[in-house]
C-alpha cells in the first residue's frame, strides 16, 4: 500500500502540474503570431515582429524565434545526463546512487524519451541496469525548461540474499516495469542548462524513487539571424 501510494502521488505531481504549464505554453503561439505597433508601449513584444520605422511587420515561421540575433526553434530535441541518489522501496537499504542519461525527441508536436539508468549502493557499484521508453509533456521559455514522462522500463540486475552471517547468494533478475520522470532545468543559455530530474521505477522485483542532478543540452539553436528581428 505504501508503494502504491508513493507512485500515485508521483504521477499527480509529474503530470497534472506540467500539463497545466504546457497548456500555458501553447497559448504563447498567439503572441508569436500577433503584430507589434511600434507607436504603442502596451502589451507584449513578440519574437517574430521587428522594430522598423515604417510600422510594417515581417514574420518568420511560428516555430522559430530570435534571441540576440540568433535563431531558435520550438519543438526541439534535448539530451540530459547526470547522477544523484535513489531509495529502494522494496528492500530495507540505505540511500544508494543512481546515474543515467536520456535522449528526448519529438515527432510533430509530441515528445518521447529513451534512456537508461544505473543504480547501486554507491558510485561505481551497480546492481541494476534499467532502460526505459516514455511519452511526455514539455514546457519551456528562455529561462526554464519543465518536462514529465510516463512509460515502460526493463530492469536487469541481481540481488544479494543473505543466508547467514557468513554466507550470501547472488540472485539474478530481469523484469519489465513502469517508469515516471519529471525534470526542471534553469537555463544558462537558451539551449544549455542545469537542473534536477525526479524519477520512480516500479516492477515486481523492486520499486525505487530518486533524484539526479542533470546537465541539459537542447537542439534549439539553428543559426544566426540575417534579418534584424526584435528579441524574444
Amino acid at each position: 500500500m505504501k508503494i502504491k501510494s508513493s507512485i500515485l502521488f508521483f504521477i499527480a505531481i509529474a503530470f497534472i502540474v506540467p500539463t497545466y504549464l504546457v497548456a500555458q505554453k501553447d497559448s504563447s503561439n498567439i503572441i508569436l503570431n500577433s503584430t507589434v505597433n511600434s507607436n504603442s508601449n502596451k502589451g507584449l513584444e513578440n519574437s517574430n515582429s521587428p522594430k522598423i520605422n515604417n510600422n510594417k511587420t515581417k514574420k518568420i515561421p511560428d516555430s522559430i524565434f530570435v534571441i540576440n540575433n540568433k535563431k531558435f526553434q520550438y519543438y526541439n530535441n534535448w539530451f540530459t545526463v547526470g547522477g544523484g541518489g535513489q531509495q529502494n522501496l522494496s528492500y530495507e537499504r540505505a540511500l544508494g546512487f543512481a546515474s543515467g542519461l536520456d535522449f528526448n525527441f519529438h515527432l510533430l508536436k509530441q515528445y518521447y524519451q529513451i534512456g537508461t539508468l544505473f543504480s547501486g549502493t554507491r558510485y561505481g557499484s551497480y546492481n541494476c541496469f534499467q532502460f526505459h521508453a516514455a511519452y511526455g509533456k514539455r514546457f519551456e521559455d528562455k529561462d526554464y525548461h519543465f518536462a514529465a514522462f510516463l512509460g515502460l522500463s526493463y530492469s536487469s540486475g541481481f540481488q544479494l540474499e543473505i543466508i547467514d552471517s557468513a554466507k550470501s547468494i547472488k540472485r539474478n533478475f530481469s523484469k519489465p516495469g513502469i517508469y515516471l520522470q519529471a525534470e526542471i532545468v534553469k537555463k544558462i543559455t537558451y539551449d544549455v542548462g542545469i537542473g534536477a530530474s525526479f524519477f520512480a521505477d516500479w516492477n515486481k522485483e523492486q520499486s525505487m524513487i530518486g533524484m539526479r542532478f542533470i546537465l541539459y543540452f537542447s537542439g534549439a539553436y539553428i543559426g544566426k539571424n540575417k534579418k534584424n528581428y526584435s528579441d524574444y
